[in-house]
Parts: structure tokens; sequence; C-alpha cells
């Protein structure tokens, strides 16, 4: 009679130790630390074991699974990270909000990141699975070099059916094994009732089979299984059960990659999504312009539009380069995340998919021609770079900038003449002189009686300065009477200069 026992992980992951037989051409399975450990020292002195699973006998080379890591109040609880932000694990054994996951870079140096919430992971039904999705408090610096591990992208289920695997454990172990399968596993995990469903593949060990095979046991629940690729892991499961049937074990993982479209959509809010290890490849483009007119030193808003014009694209990052001069004031872009003053990301864009955001900038005091550049890429583009040519008007702000007192009203070189009047005069805001430079032609305007006559200095390019002129009159000079004159003959002859 076949008898069966559905388990937890709650103890190590267990490499079958051998007993001392001769060889006689049947494959024994030895534990070896030299082989079968991740990490020596783990969890109170860990540092990276160049011969885990013997690289040496294989392409692969040391495998880099800096991404896995432990729970710092139980190391048992062992999680994958997938981007600089989140991480996988089992839902049925999961680590506390607010508490502390640690991670191994390959240089032996230790990170330490804070679990800000983490999240149930949905079936199509809303149930829940046995994947969830952490977040930490903060993303993983660049410098750390902890790498997210990707998931194995494969067009069909049918296709992970035969792949080999590498499996992690708690105690930091590792072995191999081979998919078998993949179904709907239901079932509680914990108590081997009726519980949870989740999509899963399987990978069993037999009594007879090859030295590095390995199975879940108790408390290896979360810690992951991978195919490797060009020497990279790739994610395809979180192990959730193990059923021993006739001295079989068969070991049931969380497919990770289907609920990678739910994961995605938990990641959205943070500008991320998994990545695919073998992404497709995406073109992306840019362009853009000033909502309106840009003059010097003066605000403005850059509107920005990106488009995906090939294969849905994930991870899709922009950045800013602006000329020296130039100040970023903020970025309005729904649906990215903003993560730098001149930095955003976004978790994907589907294919043909155009979006637009906004940057509000201040331009230098010069005016002319400046160029910003928008550079962009995603998983499956190198970063492109896409250059603005923008054209900066001239302006009151521009023309005072540096000036003692930059006001309208200021006459920052005491020559009776406001800093408005002079600007709009042509004339020289540092000479102190009130006629037009190099002229005895007076800035200010001459008023004569017989006929009258209002004689003023008006700039050839006033429209491109954004200035207008309006003659105005008052019986009392008192402040608030003043009322425009209205249409009056106007006659314009060369001016000075």
């Amino acid at each position: 009679m076949m008898s069966t026992q559905l388990k937890p992980f709650h103890t190590l992951l267990t490499i079958v130790a051998a007993s001392a037989l001769p060889c006689t051409g049947l494959s024994l399975r030895v534990f070896s630390p030299t082989n079968h450990l991740r990490m020596n020292g783990f969890p109170a002195n860990p540092t990276v074991n160049p011969s885990f699973l013997n690289p040496g006998g294989g392409a692969s080379g040391v495998l880099d699974l800096s991404g896995v890591g432990w729970s710092v109040d139980d190391p048992t609880k062992q999680v994958t990270l997938v981007s600089p932000r989140h991480f996988v694990g089992a839902n049925h054994f999961r680590p506390g909000e607010g508490s502390s996951i640690r991670f191994l870079a390959k240089d032996n140096s230790l990170h330490t990141l804070t679990i800000l919430k983490i999240s149930s992971v949905p079936n199509a039904d809303n149930s829940p699975s046995d994947v969830y999705l952490g977040e930490f408090t903060t993303d993983m610096p660049a410098s750390a070099a902890v790498l997210p591990l990707p998931y194995l992208n494969l067009a069909t289920e049918a296709a992970y059916v035969g792949q080999d695997l590498v499996v992690a454990g708690q105690a930091a172990r590792g072995g191999r094994g081979k998919v078998g399968s993949v179904s709907d596993f239901g079932g509680d995990p914990i108590t081997g009732g009726a519980g949870i469903t989740t999509r899963a593949l399987t990978f069993s060990y037999a009594p007879i089979g090859a030295v590095d095979d390995a199975f879940a046991e108790p408390g290896d629940s979360g810690s992951p299984s991978f195919v490797i690729r060009s020497g990279k892991a790739a994610l395809v499961g979180t192990h959730t059960a193990i059923l021993k049937a006739s001295g079989t074990t068969t070991t049931y993982d969380t497919l990770v990659p289907h609920y990678a479209p739910k994961l995605n959509g938990l990641m959205d809010a943070t500008g991320l999504h998994l990545r695919k290890i073998d992404p497709p490849a995406t073109s992306l483009s840019a362009s853009g312009a000033p909502t309106a007119s840009v003059r010097a030193a003066s605000p403005y808003v850059l509107r920005l539009s990106v488009t995906n014009g090939s294969a849905a694209a994930d991870n899709v990052t922009a950045s800013l380069d602006v000329p020296q001069g130039f100040q970023i004031t903020g970025i309005q872009a729904p649906g990215w995340f903003v993560t730098g003053q001149s930095t955003l990301r976004r978790g994907g864009l589907a294919a043909g998919e155009s979006v637009q955001f906004d940057v509000a900038m201040t331009s230098a005091p010069a005016d002319g021609m400046f160029t910003v550049t928008l550079n962009l890429k995603s998983d499956g583009s190198a970063s492109q770079s896409f250059p603005l040519q923008i054209a900066t008007l001239p302006s009151f702000a521009g023309w005072a900038s540096g000036l003692q007192d930059a006001t309208l009203t200021g006459d920052s070189d005491q020559d009776g003449i406001s800093n408005l009047i002079e600007y709009a005069s042509g004339g020289d805001n540092r000479s102190g002189s009130v006629y037009f430079p190099g002229t005895a032609t007076p800035l200010l305007p001459v008023f004569s009686t017989a006929p009258p006559t209002l004689s003023f200095i008006r700039r050839t390019d006033a429209a491109a300065r954004g200035l207008s002129y309006v003659v105005e009159t008052s019986d009392t000079l008192a402040a608030g009477s003043w009322q425009s004159l209205g249409q009056v003959p106007i006659s314009v002859t060369p001016g000075p200069g």
C-alpha cells in the first residue's frame, strides 16, 4: 500500500549522505561541505564558497547567488531579491515586517535592508498563492554588488519540464534537481489538509540518482530554485511543500514565472518589474519641447515623450543631462517613480505605448541655443541618448542676473533709472550712465509740448524679450491713477546705436 506524507519546510535542505560503500556502479548521494555549501561560516561569519557545486568541473564558474538572502531574526527564512527593492519567498513562511534581511555580496561584504511590507500574490481568482512579494524601505545600492535575480521566461509552461535546477535551502545548502512537471498544488503546507492553491513545478529525489541530487525538508519554505543560463542564475521557484511516497520525495515549488504579471502589478508603484533572463529587444525613442517660450534665467516646463516602438519593455529608466547653469526644480511624471532630481523609472511600457512627463526647470542667464539630453534604457535595450535642442530667448531676469538689486524697480548703478526702464531702453545696467551706450540720447522718455510728443527708445526685438510699451497718463501722478492713453499716432524712426 502506498503511503504519502505532506510536510512543511522547517528544517534543513537535505542532500542524502551515503554510507561508506565500495563503488559498485550505483550512484550514491554524498553531502560535501566543499561542494554543497553556498557559504562557509553561515550565518555568523559567512563567506562565499568558491567551490559550491564544483564549478571547476563545469563551464559556469562560481554562481552569483548574492541575491539569496536570509532573515536576521530567523536565518531559516530565506528570500530571493528580484529587484533592487523587492524580494520573494513562501507566503506561509514569512519574515516579519520591520525585520531585517541580510545579503552576502561576491566580495564577502554584508548588506542589510529593512522590510517595509509584505504582500500576498493572488491567483487568478484572487485567492492567495504561496508566493509573497516583499518590499524594502530603500533600494539595494548599486554599489553593494548584490545581484537581483532575473526569472526564467520561457514561452510555455511545458518548456520548464526537464530543466536542470540548482536548489537552495536553509543553512546555505544547495544541490540539484530536474523539473518533472508543472501543475496546480492544492493543500496546506503546514497541516497537509485543504488550504492554498499555487501553480507549482516539481522535482523528485529517488533512491538512486546523481551525487548532487537534493530534496527539500521542513524549514526550507521560500528558498529558491534556479536554472543556469550563460553562467547566471534564473529564478524559477520558491519551495512550498514536499510529498513522500514509496521512497521518493517530491518537492513542490511555486512557479514564480507564472506569477510574473501579478508580481509586476504589485511592483509598478515603485517603477520596477521583474527582470527576464532573456528579455525581448525593445526600441525606445524620445521627443520633447518646452510648453512655452524659454527665457533666460526664468522658469519653464519641458514636456518629454517616451515611446516604445517594439516589444513590451520592462524596467524603463530615464535620466536628464542639462547644461551647467540650468537647474531642474521638479518632475511631474504620473506612472513613473522619481528616484532623484534628474532620474526616474517605470516598471513597463507596452508595445506601441507612448507616455509623457513634465520637467520644471530654470534656464541659465545667457540666451541662445542649449541642449537637454534624455537618456533611456530598458531591460531589452542598451542606453540610448536623445539630445533636444532648445532656444532660450532673452529676458529681464537674464539681463539683471548678477546685479546687487535685480528687481524691476531696483537701480544698482545708481543712475536714477529703474532696472526695468533701463532694460526696455537698451541701457547698460552697470555703467551709471543715463544715456544710451555711446550716444547722447537719453534713456528716459522725453516729452515735448509743441506739438505734444513723447519720445522713447523701444527695442527692435521687444517681442522676443517679452516687452510691451504702453503710454499712460495721470492727472495727479498718484499711484493707481495712471490709465492707458489708448490708441495714439506712433511714428518709428531708427534709434541710436
